[in-house]
């Protein structure tokens, strides 16, 4: 809509009450201040077909309007300035250090820059002392952040990684994860805008692990000091998307229920206990390279199994507690034909070990998982027959079998094997994580840690 309006041609937005800050920012974003839009009652997904067109036939004098009128004034504001350069400074004040810390906060919080939980002060010194972990120049960019295009400077991360708490030597690690996050193929802006709880998580490879003492082990994704430098780099990262991509809850990040997973993902491979080659080295980087990986998850799955000491016996259960209603392949949802729904298969030492010293490959785990995850095709159509206009023209046999028949016949979760992506991370015990994933992870290696 916003590049036929830029050609100029008339178009006009139905937005659903309760969107309309989403609507206006992505204006913003996207250089068109001067959006008009015609505002409906109710979201419209889940309605029925004939409710929805009531709605928009009540809608449709505004629609008239914004096709045929230039607004006098601007409902969106101003258009978002791609703004590099020194970060504004401001002075808060108070009866002593602590009521002037509290009075940060409290604005910060009013403002929607928070995250909800204490911020350190992000002083001149402090930012100083955070871009000691970098040679680059404060003003370098380090690209442009979906969904309101804002400016990443180096100076601006260090902010965020400032308020976050962050030990100067985290910097590159973040710096990297944001050229990962917006590297082309991640689904960023689905990610940082969609009424889907996703989340980034974070996977760190190679020495740097050690180095910053980023936990591969127990409690990886927990609480706790061993987990420091893991939950100060994910929150730094979730700063970013906010104060910097413009990710503001209730404004551009539309999420339904939300996740306390958007608070901070951020962990090492535990490649040490790991039977196989570390994600980076599969990405093609060496060994010896520090790297991080941003997977988009979308929900996670804890897979218990303390009793299987056989591969099959181990990825069975991993299988079952993955196969829920999926095969959205079938449908044409997406640009293009990709599917991009994937899976993060966290596994945890113990199993990884089983599988492993039984000489399974990576890629044989792949391949067993994608064929003992399945679903009936009655599951698949409980959402495909209301989209029957979408399923793809090979998919589209399944329309014609009856119940019975759907229920007989058995589909993979996901489209293929390379669907799947599988890292060792955790402590004892035979407990595995799956994080269901929006796209292939994204990986980036970490430079620039001379300053440090």
């Amino acid at each position: 809509m916003v590049f036929l309006e830029k050609e100029g041609i008339p178009t006009a937005c139905i937005v659903s009450k309760g969107f309309e800050a989403d609507a206006e920012g992505t204006a913003r974003a996207f250089g068109l201040p001067s959006l008009q839009y015609a505002l409906v009652a109710d979201v419209l997904t889940g309605l029925g077909p004939e409710t929805i067109k009531e709605e928009v036939a009540e809608a449709f004098p505004e629609i008239l309007k914004a096709l045929t009128t230039t607004p006098a004034t601007s409902k969106a504001g101003p258009a978002t300035p791609m703004k590099v350069g020194p970060a504004d400074r401001e002075r808060f004040e108070g009866d002593d250090w602590y009521d002037a810390f509290k009075n940060m906060n409290r604005a910060f919080l009013e403002r929607g820059w928070s995250d909800g939980l204490p911020l350190m002060p992000a002083t001149e010194e402090q930012v100083r002392l955070v871009l000691r972990g970098t040679t680059r120049d404060p003003q370098d960019v380090v690209a442009i952040l979906a969904p309101g295009n804002g400016v990443a400077t180096v100076e601006k991360i260090a902010i965020c990684a400032a308020m976050a708490g962050s030990d100067p030597r985290y910097l590159p690690v973040l710096i990297a994860a944001v050229e990962a996050m917006c590297a082309p193929g991640v689904f960023l802006r689905a990610m940082a805008m969609s009424t889907t709880p996703h989340a980034p998580l974070l996977l760190v490879n190679g020495p740097i692990a050690r180095e910053l003492k980023i936990n591969s082990g127990r409690c990886a994704l927990g609480p706790g000091p061993q987990s420091h430098a893991n939950i100060t780099i994910g929150r730094a990262l979730r700063l970013v998307l906010m104060n910097v991509g413009h990710a503001y809850p209730g404004k551009m990040d539309m999420d339904t229920i939300g996740s306390s997973r958007k608070f901070s993902l951020c962990m090492a491979e535990n490649e040490e206990k790991s039977g196989w080659a570390p994600l980076h080295m599969e990405k093609g980087f060496p060994r010896e390279a520090s790297t991080v990986t941003v997977f988009v998850t979308r929900d996670e799955i804890d897979v218990n199994d303390l009793v299987n000491w056989t591969p099959e016996g181990v990825l069975n259960t991993i299988a079952d507690y993955t196969a829920i209603p999926g095969g959205d392949y079938v449908h044409q949802l997406h640009p293009g034909d990709e599917d991009p729904l994937r899976a993060l298969v966290v596994l945890c030492p113990e199993h990884a070990q089983i599988v492993a010293r039984a000489g399974w490959a990576k890629s044989a785990v792949k391949d067993y998982l994608h064929q003992h995850s399945q679903i009936s095709a009655k599951k698949i159509l409980n959402k495909a027959r209301r989209r029957s206009d979408k399923v793809r023209p090979q998919w589209r046999w399944l329309l014609e079998l009856s119940e019975d028949a759907a229920e007989r016949v058995l589909l993979p979760v996901l489209k293929s094997p390379e669907h799947y992506d599988i890292v060792v991370v955790g402590g004892p015990a035979g407990k595995s994580l799956v994080f269901r994933t929006l796209g292939a992870g994204s990986t980036a290696a970490i430079r620039d840690r001379s300053a440090i």
